[in-house]
């Protein structure tokens, strides 16, 4: 038997992510979201899913924003997290950026971050990070260990151990014919097939095609791309062929905190 924790990340971070997330959720596969504190839709997104008792959720958090034109600031003031920022306050931009990051600042950055969530109705069970950040601060995995420990909850790095892969990934390009969500399917299937039994985490980024997603983007990847790779992944979760092939190989789609309850 093969169980996923299929995760959907960046729930907070827009509109169109919000959006695709909640649908993917209502189709029944996707059970853990992962939520940006710092997102402008975060307040949006509490409307749309914290009241939802069938949703495992996450604290993302986040200390960097990857993007040019999209950007994340600090839940703290300015003043209380100057080594997490740049000279226009956001967050810098990668975190092999952020080997200057004072260890204080980003604790005391989670912690508000944490307490944000709580504070707009989001039961969370479990934290992980966005972009893995935690390499580039030295002490801080160790502290977000401890402090999980203390809170009651589920760090991430206990269970995460990728699907493997069996097909190389798909490059789609909104240029092109093929339909990505097909692909990634197939994919998907390829991965599985190929996977001995044990317990998976498959992170996705379910967004739509939309303009607010084509403001995503840098040097190494366009908008256009990032919206038609994850309306993509939107599309593929609601596939009805998925949860059938899941049926059929015994494969399990999991929430972080049936895992702790069957430990």
């Amino acid at each position: 038997m093969i169980r996923l924790l299929l995760r959907g990340d960046d729930f907070g971070g827009s509109l169109s992510a919000n959006q695709a997330i909640a649908e993917a959720c209502e189709h029944g596969l996707l059970k853990n979201v992962s939520v940006m504190a710092p997102g402008p839709y975060l307040e949006q997104g509490a409307l749309l899913l914290a009241d939802c008792k069938e949703i495992c959720f996450g604290m993302h958090i986040t200390m960097n924003a990857e993007w040019d034109r999209v950007k994340w600031k600090p839940v703290l003031p300015a003043n209380q997290v100057p080594s997490l920022i740049d000279e226009q306050g956001y967050f810098l931009a990668h975190p092999s950026l952020m080997g200057k990051v004072n260890l204080e600042e980003a604790i005391a950055e989670t912690l508000a971050q944490y307490n944000r969530l709580r504070e707009v109705g989001f039961r969370i069970s479990y934290v992980d990070e966005h972009m893995f950040f935690s390499y580039s601060v030295k002490g801080y995995a160790e502290w977000l260990d401890a402090w999980c420990r203390r809170e009651g909850l589920i760090n991430f790095h206990r269970y995460f151990r990728p699907l493997p892969r069996a097909a190389e990934a798909a490059a789609g390009s909104p240029a092109e014919t093929v339909d990505l969500a097909q692909i990634y399917l197939s994919d998907h299937r390829q991965d599985i097939q190929s996977a001995p039994e044990g317990l998976y985490t498959v992170i996705l980024h379910p967004g739509l095609d939309s303009e607010e997603m084509r403001q995503f983007g840098n040097a190494e990847i366009s908008g256009e791309q990032i919206a038609a790779e994850r309306d993509a992944e939107r599309r593929m979760l609601l596939v009805p062929d998925l949860a059938t092939f899941y049926s059929q190989y015994d494969v399990t789609s999991v929430r972080y905190d049936e895992l702790e309850e069957r430990n």
